[in-house]
């Protein structure tokens, strides 16, 4: 890729499960599969401060050998422009980046459904449901990864609009 990293923000309602857990998973399986030049990172559309992951999805991807950590991170404008593509979990997170966003660059959102596993429907919200939907929603989303990186693996994304 000369140089120039292709840069991919996940985002979800808090940056707490679905997005930092999708980050996580997609930063291990680039490295795995010897994947350079795709920068990963994830946001969330609620500011309500900087908190720890949620518990339940840190038990859940430690369970399916992830390694999730870090603070949650509200999405800004500034934050949202780095991104080549910006993977949304459902039409809520959609429609918050488009109130950020500058209208030319909406041709970067995508749900993560449709991108990662070529279906329609929104990725369903785990935070405080039971322990079974957290395991459910985040194999769900491991096996979209496995798919996005795969599929990178064949043909890397550019920054120029290759995806």
């Amino acid at each position: 890729m000369s140089g120039m990293s292709y840069k991919i923000c996940f985002v979800c309602t808090g940056n707490a499960c679905r997005s930092p857990f999708a980050e996580c998973v997609t930063k291990r399986l680039l490295a795995d599969a010897g994947v350079n030049g795709i920068e990963v990172f994830s946001l969330g559309t609620l500011d309500w401060g900087e908190n720890p992951r949620d518990a339940a999805m840190v038990d859940v991807a430690r369970e399916l050998g992830y390694e999730l950590s870090g603070s949650t991170t509200v999405m800004t404008r500034e934050r949202l422009m780095t991104a080549d593509a910006i993977i949304v979990f459902d039409e809520y997170h959609r429609d918050a980046v488009t109130r950020v966003l500058d209208y030319g660059h909406w041709g970067r959102i995508v749900l993560f459904n449709k991108i990662a596993l070529d279906e329609e429907g929104n990725v369903e919200d785990p935070h405080y449901q039971t322990a079974t939907v957290y395991r459910n929603v985040a194999k769900h989303i491991e096996e979209g990864c496995k798919r996005l990186v795969w599929r990178w693996k064949q043909l890397p994304p550019t920054p120029d609009g290759g995806r």
